[in-house]
């Protein structure tokens, strides 16, 4: 399917091989050469030259100064600018957000960068043009682990230094304080003389590495969402102080330089290329970047005439071909859903060898993770499908997130929850095959549903006070929960209303920052639906509802709503709560969804006719973000359309997914989910039986050490016996690429249930892999290699280990490197758990192996071990300020538990030594481990009793 034929109805992308122009040896980069030497100059040479030639000429100095001009498309960033949002009044919450004053504003910076290979600092000047608001005599602006060398202050000609530089250390602000007063309208300019680190945090401006032919090369790139521009260069890092941006990069002549926009200019003296690049549109800071080093590229264009490519380190720009093809699709896809044309000349998009997120959207050069944009035609369905997604979701943001923006990290949800469904939509168009929004339900509906269900979540808006406070929210929350409310409410709207009103939404709020009352106002006038008042608690509220429904009479519907919480039944306090129902229901009847207004916490409806008998779903298609507890009469009728397939996967997956959540809430019984579980013995759906196996599988990590385990491994083995047999190992004709998902699925779970049969075809497969690596298809290695190292020793280990270090593939790549952690001996965890601080480990990858390592009982005690013996000394130290890299150990390291003695080691562990970015990380893991706890508690007779009867 890889390749123009599996994408339907989609426009062929003619690409091209782009390589880097051949360097004369004499010019070419050696470490020991006077070009670094050059480098440092040329830096120290602008920061010391700001004074004299700079603020006189309002030019650059003649050795970096143009001497040929680039030839580009006119620049679109003259697109109208709109209203930039000011600050006005606030509500109480919002008058204690910790903001820059607002006396003045920038409206241009033009930034001047030199990063220096050798060392791994940089140099930098920038030129603020400011906009006055209010007199002053000081400028504050953010800045964070920058070496301020001077700030000047220009006014009509005249140059005036800074009198003192005061710095906040806790909110990273510096304050320049002048005699001269700076006057509305008298358009000033800072200049401002900086170096820095390129540091190896993977925020700010930092440094990457690859190795190509046994040669190590270096990249300097950037990462500045949330708050981190400041570490690059000293600027007003805050999303609605917006403003334009020119940059310029002096780097070694046969390196790359890539920013937002075009390059227009650029010159060559000394062995050093200078690069300026065209002025932006009116952007926030943190949506700024620029990448230095040595790359190839693909090329291609939309309908429109966008020129768009795909870049990557030497050696890997043939795995780029499949996100170039539907990157251009999905960039025209969007133009047209929104109406409004992409507004800048070229989209490019790289691949960063260390990157801490999955991708970042800066506008124009969008930053990835290899794994989430380069695959070939080798790779798994699973690639191919992440691949397209955050390809998707990154141009979505495009207008959700830069066209317009969210004014506070408040409102982040705007941006991720849009980008999150409006990205799964674009992926839909282009493979439908997948069966997307089935595949939505269970991977983001659900790990929502899952967070929500703690006392330690929060509102999908929660307020964030000072900027370093939002780190924690780049979570389920914003992403999941945000697009499945879109989701819902979209459904309730319809396509056409909830298209015009983004519409509407977009063209009113360009270039500019919008709330969530914006984006209501919009939809609201599109459908004429007050969908203020009805979505209010969906984003305001923590937490989501559970329904308990009963016919009565079988021509009435009986809705109760309370608080929905994995931890039991809420008190009074905590259920306060009524939500806005729009209660979609289907039934054997009557297939296409009926809606139910439901605004009170107990509430009756007239069923119509056509639901009067015969089974009956409530929350049809899972699209409102809620659980269903169904009577036992309704419970019936389900069981019974499941196992005959009348129900869609979708509302088949939903119903044993809701039964697996009521049971650790404590309100059903374990076995009645383990009895529903059993009417999927004819199902075929890959989303249905992945999520089925998560929940067995936690049910099983619970019963491990329990005398009716055995019984529960027969359950599951018989349960999957007939989808095993059906799938085989081996893709036949017919089948789809659904289908080679589902069989990794099965044969993980047939395994893991012991069934030896299964772990012996892995092992056979794994010799033959070793002899032919292209023998054991790309969907299977990461179950082959889990299987192998469950039932190997050292000389597997070894093997794992080698496998890392000698994939090509981030997929391969990354499968191997869980394998390292899949042991069940202790002596192997723990060498997989050392092999983390080893230094062959990238930063970004680390959760992976924490999460191997700690997936049987004693690696997770070997993990929590690990943890507290390496927390300060490690781990704080080298993972701290990377995009939530020290939540992820804890998270993947400690959730597993069930044992409130755990719980309460955690809990006091980490009071003592944890760090303020892992406070709600840690608070939501030992809420779990307590829920889990008592799930195991209050179930352990009922399953040993259900097991025993089957």
């Amino acid at each position: 399917m890889f390749g123009l034929a599996a994408v339907r109805g989609a426009r062929s992308v003619a690409a091209t091989v782009r390589h880097r122009q051949p360097t004369p040896k004499s010019a070419k980069l050696d470490r020991t050469t006077d070009i670094h030497r050059r480098l440092i100059s040329t830096s120290l040479a602008l920061a010391e030259n700001l004074s004299k030639r700079q603020l006189k000429t309002g030019s650059y100095p003649p050795e970096v100064r143009s001497v040929r001009r680039v030839s580009a498309r006119p620049s679109r960033s003259s697109a109208p600018v709109g209203k930039q949002r000011t600050y006005c009044s606030r509500t109480m919450s919002e008058s204690k957000r910790v903001l820059l004053p607002t006396d003045v504003k920038p409206t241009l910076y033009k930034l001047h960068l030199t990063p220096n290979f050798g060392d791994f600092t940089f140099g930098g000047n920038v030129r603020i043009h400011l906009h006055v608001n209010k007199a002053t005599h000081s400028v504050s602006f953010h800045g964070l682990d920058l070496d301020i060398k001077n700030i000047k202050l220009e006014i009509s000609g005249q140059v005036f230094d800074a009198k003192s530089v005061s710095y906040n250390k806790v909110d990273e602000v510096h304050t320049a304080n002048f005699d001269q007063e700076i006057a509305v309208g008298s358009s000033p300019v800072v200049h401002i003389a900086f170096s820095g680190v390129l540091n190896d945090k993977m925020v700010g401006f930092y440094r990457s590495k690859y190795t190509h032919n046994g040669k190590e090369h270096h990249i300097a790139t950037t990462q500045f969402e949330p708050v981190d521009a400041r570490r690059a260069f000293p600027c007003f890092d805050e999303p609605a102080v917006k403003s334009k941006f020119e940059v310029t990069l002096s780097f070694p002549e046969n390196y790359q330089g890539l920013s937002n926009m075009p390059a227009v200019e650029e010159t060559v003296a000394n062995g050093v290329k200078t690069v300026r690049f065209d002025v932006t549109p009116i952007m926030s800071t943190y949506l700024l970047a620029f990448v230095v080093g040595e790359f190839e590229y693909l090329e291609g264009k939309t309908r429109d005439g966008v020129t768009m490519r795909v870049w990557t380190p030497l050696g890997k720009v043939d795995k780029g071909k499949f996100a170039l093809d539907v990157g251009v699709k999905v960039l025209q896809y969007f133009s047209d859903y929104f109406d409004i044309a992409y507004p800048l000349p070229k989209q490019d998009m790289i691949a960063i060898p260390d990157f801490a997120a999955g991708a970042m959207e800066n506008w124009g050069l969008i930053t990835y993770r290899e794994s989430a944009l380069l695959c070939d035609e080798s790779s798994s369905v699973s690639i191919l499908q992440r691949v397209a997604y955050v390809v998707a979701h990154e141009l979505a943001h495009q207008w959700f997130g830069n066209l317009v923006t969210m004014e506070w990290w408040k409102e982040l949800w705007l941006n991720e929850g849009f980008a999150t469904f409006i990205g799964n939509q674009a992926v839909d168009v282009l493979f439908p095959e997948w069966q997307i929004w089935t595949n939505f339900v269970s991977t983001y509906l659900f790990n929502a549903l899952r967070l929500d269900a703690l006392l330690s979540s929060h509102p999908i808006e929660v307020e964030v006070h000072r900027s370093r406070e939002i780190d924690e929210i780049f979570d389920a929350i914003s992403y999941s929960k945000g697009a499945s409310v879109i989701r819902m409410l979209a459904t309730y709207l319809g396509e056409a209303k909830f298209q015009k009103g983004l519409q509407i939404y977009l063209k009113r709020h360009q270039y500019s920052n919008a709330t969530t009352q914006d984006l209501w106002q919009a939809l609201g006038e599109s459908s004429g639906v007050n969908v203020q008042s009805m979505m209010h608690h969906w984003t305001a509220s923590i937490g989501y509802p559970v329904v308990s429904v009963e016919r009565k009479h079988g021509k009435h519907l009986h809705v109760h709503q309370e608080r929905f919480l994995s931890s039991g039944r809420p008190t009074a306090e905590q259920d306060s709560t009524v939500w806005h129902l729009q209660l979609p229901v289907v039934g054997e009847k009557h297939t296409e969804p009926t809606f139910f207004e439901v605004k009170e916490k107990d509430q009756t409806v007239d069923l119509p006719d056509s639901l009067h008998g015969g089974w009956l779903k409530a929350n049809a298609g899972q699209s409102s973000v809620l659980r269903v507890k169904y009577s036992q009469e309704l419970l019936d009728g389900l069981n019974k359309a499941i196992q005959d397939l009348k129900l869609s996967a979708t509302d088949r997956l939903g119903v044993v997914a809701d039964a697996f959540a009521l049971s650790k809430a404590g309100q059903i019984p374990l076995s009645q989910a383990l009895s529903i579980s059993r009417a999927f013995v004819n199902e075929t759906d890959y989303s249905v039986w992945s999520d089925l196996s998560g929940n067995l599988a936690m049910i099983a990590a619970l019963w491990e050490a329990e005398a009716s385990f055995p019984k529960l491994q027969t359950f599951v083995r018989n349960l999957y016996s007939k989808i095993g047999q059906s799938l085989g190992w081996d893709h036949k004709a017919g089948q789809s690429d659904l289908d080679k998902l589902l069989r990794a699925v099965v044969i993980s779970r047939l395994a893991d249930s012991g069934d030896q049969a299964t772990v012996d075809e892995a092992l056979k497969r794994y010799a033959a892999f070793q002899q032919d690596p292209k023998s054991l298809a790309a969907d299977l290695r990461p179950v082959v290699f889990k299987l192998v190292m469950r039932n190997g020793g050292e000389k597997e280990f070894n093997e794992m280990v080698a496998l890392y270090k000698s994939a090509q593939m981030p997929e391969e790549k990354l499968a191997a490197l869980r394998g390292v952690g899949y042991s069940n001996k202790p002596e192997l965890i723990q060498r997989g758990l050392d092999y983390i601080l080893g230094g062959e480990v990238r930063k970004q990858d680390l959760f992976y192996l924490v999460a191997a390592c700690s997936s049987t009982p004693k690696g997770r005690d070997l993990t929590w071990a690990w943890i507290k013996q390496n927390w300060s000394a490690r781990l704080v130290p080298e993972f701290s300020g990377g995009m939530g890299l020290l939540s992820s150990v804890i998270k993947y390291g400690l959730d597993g538990y069930a044992n409130n003695e755990i719980a309460n080691e955690v809990e006091a562990f980490f009071k003592e030594n944890g760090t303020e970015d892992t406070k709600r990380t840690v608070a939501q893991v030992v809420e779990n481990i307590r829920a889990n706890a008592a799930w195991l508690a209050r179930n352990r007779e009922d399953v040993t009793q259900f097991l025993s009867q089957q």
